[in-house]
């Protein structure tokens, strides 16, 4: 089983690096014919980001990703899990640039729930993958903007959360008939 995984492993990986360059020709292409198109940018970059993280390192992902997002990060985008691949590429390396990154996906985030309410909901776990990311570079200080998505969260999340009545059953809380309560 080893000779064959042995004698694939190399063709699998020429195969995997064919099947890239293909997709990046593709949204090249793409770019070329609709300059204009922020989400199809967002979408490279992430695609960019995404192989740079697989392949270890490979420069022109990183390059085009680095083009796109500057192109998109001005524009009314949201996409917050580029800015989360973007800080995460710099996080270690330069933090200053990786922490500017992720304030700028919390604030693209904050806009966006004071325009929508519903907003809150649909991207919520990359925001606060980045918040979280965001206050280990910043050493668990929070920020204006920082301070605004934690207090959004509370009011949604947490209140909900809280508000909610939880029906658990007598066995997981240690009340099963027959059971004797524990004293410590």
């Amino acid at each position: 089983m080893n000779f064959i995984a042995g004698i694939f492993s190399p063709f699998l990986s020429l195969l995997k690096k064919l099947v890239r360059l293909v997709e990046l020709r593709k949204y090249k292409e793409a770019l070329r014919r609709n300059p204009q198109d922020h989400y199809l940018r967002a979408r490279y970059a992430k695609y960019c980001l995404n192989s740079y993280f697989q392949d270890a390192g490979s420069k022109m992902h990183v390059v085009e990703a680095v083009n796109q997002f500057e192109n998109i990060e001005h524009s009314e985008v949201l996409d917050l899990e580029v800015f989360y691949l973007m800080g995460k590429f710099y996080q270690g390396n330069d933090n200053k640039r990786a922490i500017e990154v992720y304030k700028k996906g919390i604030q693209r985030y904050n806009d966006f729930v004071d325009k929508s309410i519903g907003f809150r909901h649909e991207h919520v776990e990359t925001a606060f993958a980045i918040a979280l990311n965001l206050l280990a570079l910043e050493s668990n200080h929070a920020d204006m903007e920082l301070e605004k998505f934690f207090k959004n969260l509370r009011r949604t999340y947490l209140k909900h959360f809280l508000d909610h009545k939880l029906d658990f059953n007598p066995e997981i809380l240690g009340n099963a008939p027959g059971m004797r309560p524990t004293v410590n």
